[in-house]
């Protein structure tokens, strides 16, 4: 009895949390990570400029700019010229979140004079990808961060029933939710097309994956089309933790039209 008496109930809850898998108590852990990367070498001492390449950023499903802003203001910090598409917090269809991010890609493209990369977070790499494959004269080279594109769905099933609560609602006319049609019916029968087809062998492209990943399948992050990167991070984390970021950053190097030859050394 002593023994149980002297356990740290923070710690006992995250034993409990673990055993039972639940990905939301993962994430929130994970929130507590969101400062570290100002206090990070690619914070403090910039390792690239990317010369006003222009970038456009995806966010995924609940998406908003505050939870984006860590990586926004990393991209904004390297010299990018860096744009959030309007997803409208990624619970709408798909098809329709894809064409306004096409106009976003077109007028970005049009103002900086050439094509753009395109990162994308979960449901955002599934739009980035379709994205780069219907525009890949827009597209310099496209980067997902634990995205599902083997498989529309393939998510935890906590997070399949509640896009399940989420499309009942929109198939019942709720607006500015996704329907049950954009899962398997007319709507983006396109986009459900485009999202495991054929990719641009010309535009570069890398898929930044976790297994610690407990909001989706990291298996269907494995598109044969692109380039696999593996960290160790949970699903939110993509965007804001240092290991995750070195990685992204790293690959973006690789993408800008003069590579700089500045070396990026993972803590």
């Amino acid at each position: 009895m002593d023994k149980l008496t002297t356990v740290d109930p923070q710690v006992l809850l995250h034993r409990v949390a673990d055993l039972l898998h639940l990905p939301l108590w993962h994430e929130a852990k994970a929130l507590a990570q969101r400062a570290e990367i100002k206090t990070h070498p690619l914070w403090t001492a910039a390792p690239l400029d990317a010369r006003e390449q222009p970038l456009l950023l995806i966010g995924g499903l609940c998406s908003t700019a505050q939870l984006l802003a860590p990586l926004h203001d990393l991209m904004v910090k390297l010299n990018f010229r860096c744009r959030l598409a309007p997803t409208r917090l990624g619970l709408g269809c798909g098809e329709d979140i894809v064409q306004r991010s096409e106009d976003a890609l077109e007028r970005l493209v049009e103002a900086a004079g050439q094509p753009a990369i395109i990162i994308g977070h979960s449901r955002g790499g599934q739009i980035g990808r379709v994205l780069a494959a219907r525009r890949p004269d827009l597209t310099r080279g496209l980067i997902t961060l634990g995205s599902p594109l083997t498989r529309l769905l393939g998510v935890n099933p906590w997070l399949f029933a509640q896009l399940s609560v989420i499309a009942m609602a929109g198939s019942l006319r709720v607006p500015g939710l996704l329907s049950a049609s954009c899962g398997w019916g007319s709507c983006c029968a396109r986009l459900r097309t485009d999202l495991t087809g054929t990719f641009p062998v010309h535009v570069p492209f890398t898929s930044i994956y976790s297994r610690s990943d407990r909001i989706v399948d990291w298996r269907t992050c494995l598109d044969p089309a692109a380039r696999h990167r593996e960290v160790d991070s949970a699903h939110g984390a993509l965007t804001w933790s240092p290991r995750s970021l070195v990685a992204l950053v790293d690959e973006l190097t690789d993408m800008l039209p003069q590579r700089n030859e500045q070396a990026l050394i993972a803590s």
